[in-house]
């Protein structure tokens, strides 16, 4: 018989050989990465490849088995293709989990998930990085203390890469000190799944993704363009869901496990308030001689790194850090976060401290007013909203003596007896 597969209607079932070599069949399907999937995209059984992510209709498989036992010699007069997928993993679709294992089955609705997450495989056990590598990150933070913790966090994401830390680095420095030389030429090797983005906007955009499948989001000397970028990131920066939406499908709420690195050449690079508990601000970093000292040690550590092994030894290495006094929900302070906090207070920011020490409750129009009689102009209608609430207040319609005032300002929180009584006492 020659090797071209017949119809299921003269054969109803294998033979015991034809059972082994459609089951060899099926097992390098399998090691190829083909699964079957039901996933919303479609109302028909597909045929995907958890490693190119690419599906394919069923009648692939017709060929591909014609195709295979040419190339092993091998003849089967059964096919059926109902017969090769019983075997092969049944998937919805594909989601990001740090774990190892590459398909993940939900507890709740043994529905199974294609893993999108890799890891990485160290070829040697060595942890003996270069002085050229330790150098490197005495250059990143020059700071002792700084250092221990900077290296911790990245440790963190090595060592636990499923648990989210709620604060991330902002590496300020001059141009040309090897920040984006850490992401792009170290931990993306290593952790597969990072991002580069030059604006903010990649991350708080309607479609964006990106925070759903990486570990690593490097912003590139990003540039604020308001101080209201911040109040954007809060919730993505500490969150451990976030509300993702992908084209043509309904959003819904995800767990992330992304970090993020803000890597700056500006002293204050976004608009933080005192109660600022989300970025490990580190001390500017500028050359420690000059640009061009800084370039040839980038350069030896790069050719360090191309050695073989090196990036192991790296992988390694922070995979034995100790992280036993490391807390991913509490950064330290340092005395760059409270500088840039600092020169966040602009004019209107401290104007408004002192406003509100003597007055709880007030109206837009005594606010203006206030601002005149100190010789201050009225701020725009789009910054005011973002200065009142970082100064901690928020405006509200509240129902006063059987009437709904037109507008106050009052504390996050006020209770409604405490603004009826400050309004009614303000009155006398």
């Amino acid at each position: 018989m020659l090797n071209q597969p017949v119809t299921s209607q003269e054969y109803k079932t294998p033979t015991e050989d034809e059972k082994q070599v459609i089951s060899d069949y099926v097992d390098e399907l399998i090691a190829r990465g083909f699964c079957k999937m039901d996933s919303v995209a479609s109302d028909k059984t597909q045929l995907y490849n958890r490693f190119d992510g690419l599906s394919l209709p069923l009648s692939f498989i017709g060929n591909d088995f014609h195709t295979w036992l040419h190339r092993r010699n091998k003849t089967c007069g059964f096919y059926e293709v109902s017969y090769i997928l019983r075997k092969l993993r049944h998937v919805v679709g594909s989601k990001f989990i740090p774990i190892s294992q590459p398909y993940y089955t939900d507890p709740d609705t043994h529905c199974t998930w294609i893993n999108l997450y890799r890891t990485y495989a160290p070829t040697t056990e060595s942890a003996e990085v270069s002085p050229l590598f330790l150098d490197y990150l005495e250059r990143l933070a020059p700071n002792g203390d700084e250092r221990k913790v900077m290296v911790q966090w990245i440790a963190h994401i090595f060592q636990h890469p499923g648990q989210r830390p709620s604060w991330h680095l902002m590496l300020p420095s001059d141009t040309g000190t090897g920040k984006g030389f850490l992401v792009e030429s170290i931990l993306h090797p290593l952790l597969k799944h990072t991002s580069v983005v030059s604006s903010y906007s990649k991350i708080t955009g309607q479609f964006s993704t990106l925070p759903e499948d990486n570990l690593v989001i490097l912003f590139d000397d990003c540039k604020a363009k308001s101080n209201s970028v911040q109040t954007q990131l809060k919730s993505l920066l500490s969150e451990e869901r976030q509300y993702v939406e992908h084209k043509g499908q309904q959003g819904k709420m995800v767990e992330i496990f992304v970090r993020y690195i803000l890597a700056s050449n500006e002293k204050k690079p976004l608009h933080l308030d005192e109660s600022e508990r989300r970025w490990f601000v580190m001390t500017y970093m500028g050359h420690r001689v000059d640009r061009a000292e800084t370039q040839q040690a980038i350069k030896d550590l790069a050719d360090w790194l191309a050695q073989p092994e090196s990036l192991c030894k790296v992988y390694n290495y922070f995979m034995n850090v100790d992280l036993s006094d490391f807390n991913p929900k509490n950064p330290p302070i340092t005395d760059s976060l409270r500088n840039i906090i600092k020169m966040s207070h602009c004019p209107y920011a401290l104007f408004l401290k002192e406003h509100t020490a003597d007055r709880k409750v007030f109206t837009r129009a005594e606010l203006v007013q206030s601002l005149k009689d100190d010789g201050m102009s009225k701020p725009s209608d789009q910054h005011l909203p973002h200065l009142i609430r970082d100064a901690g207040y928020v405006r509200s319609r509240p129902i006063i003596d059987g009437k709904q005032h037109s507008g106050l300002y009052h504390p996050i929180g006020m209770p409604l007896e405490d603004i009826r009584s400050s309004v009614r006492a303000a009155a006398f």
